[in-house]
């Protein structure tokens, strides 16, 4: 009996040992996004992208040696379906979780992973995501809010196009009303006020009502706040209807399947961007060569180059953390600095990696920056 017993005690050792040094040769990371739903069409550039890092890293031997193991999890771009995949992840005990790439679901969930401190690193760029508002030291962004991209909207406009009388559609959710609330504060240190503001359900087909209305408000430059799809239907129907003004948005605006929905009407249309794949910096060509050959000929569209920068500035804090607990890593997460796609990551007093954002025009083949 006692012999029996010290086998299978041997036995359990032997076990747990071979799980040590499995846990020891890799680092386990999450990746939390829209597969399905609203704001699906996003989830393939941001799996990309990530993907790219990590493969990237691990053929280069890791970090210190170790390989990264991504999970990937399709959070449907809804904050119910977000909170459930977040606890799961937890569970699934990795030491980092980058995404939800949604506001609204980062704002139902980011909460969990200061619970759990475990580092969540996000490319949601809702205002209401700043450390200024969460007081969230395990919450990390990682490309410009639409404080700053609302911002280079209104002084665009009203500097460059002479925009006195603004009129704005917008969308439901966080990432829209938020973009709103920001433009309508930036119009005004400019003594103007919008006109004339309509809102667009996310999954409505028509738009004809609430352009109609803005047209009959005088307006001079209609500015959108809406998700891809209804981006798509705006800028249609407003070649559709003859709106001789303007057509400016966030980025929604500027992804690559509003272009493939709305066709020839997309040309002309202004756009907050964060990334340009004709900038000729070193570091943006190698990631739009190596995406382009690793994924049959694509361009990388953002926000995936916000979650590639974010897996290669995560191998930089666990190497000078030298430790993957989350007290350790969110002290490496305020310190360290990469020279990225986007430029120079460092976190900010928001905890912001980067503000880079500029205005760009669609020409009919590309985005010619302004």
């Amino acid at each position: 009996m006692k012999r029996s017993v010290r086998l299978i005690a041997a036995l359990l050792l032997v076990f747990c040992l071979s799980g040590s040094a499995l846990a020891a040769d890799t680092i386990r990371i999450a990746l939390v996004a829209p597969f399905t739903g609203l704001g699906s069409i996003l989830g393939d550039f941001i799996k990309k992208g990530a993907q790219l890092a990590v493969d990237e890293i691990n053929a280069k031997g890791g970090i210190d040696g170790k390989q990264i193991e991504m999970l990937v999890y399709d959070d449907q771009a809804n904050p119910s379906t977000a909170m459930n995949v977040v606890r799961k992840v937890i569970n699934d005990d990795v030491v980092a979780i980058f995404g939800p790439n949604m506001s609204s679901a980062v704002l139902g969930v980011h909460s969990l992973a200061k619970q759990s401190k475990i580092p969540m690193l996000v490319a949601a760029t809702s205002p209401n995501l700043d450390y200024s508002k969460t007081k969230n030291d395990y919450l990390f962004r990682l490309r410009a809010n639409d404080d700053a991209r609302v911002s280079a909207i209104v002084k665009y406009v009203v500097e460059k196009l002479d925009v006195k009388k603004p009129g704005i559609i917008y969308g439901t959710t966080d990432y829209c009303t938020a973009a709103l609330a920001v433009a309508e504060r930036e119009f005004k240190k400019y003594g103007i006020e919008v006109v004339a503001k309509e809102q667009m359900k996310e999954g409505d087909k028509d738009a004809t009502g609430q352009l109609l209305k803005l047209k009959n408000s005088g307006f001079d430059c209609l500015v959108g706040f809406t998700h891809e799809p209804e981006a798509a239907i705006c800028i249609t129907q407003a070649r559709q209807l003859q709106l001789d003004v303007p057509l400016i948005g966030f980025s929604a605006w500027s992804a690559p399947v509003v272009k493939d929905l709305a066709g020839d009407a997309m040309v002309g249309v202004y756009a907050a961007m964060g990334f340009d794949e004709n900038d000729p910096s070193q570091a943006v060509q190698n990631f739009v060569k190596n995406y382009s050959a690793k994924w049959d000929n694509e361009s990388p569209t953002d926000p995936g180059q916000a979650y590639y920068d974010g897996i290669y500035l995560f191998a930089k804090v666990v190497e000078a953390a030298k430790s993957t607990d989350g007290p350790a890593l969110i002290k490496a997460l305020n310190e360290v600095q990469i020279d990225g796609v986007q430029g120079m990551m460092k976190c900010d007093e928001n905890h912001n990696f980067t503000n880079y954002t500029f205005i760009a025009r669609y020409n009919g083949s590309i985005w010619e920056k302004q």
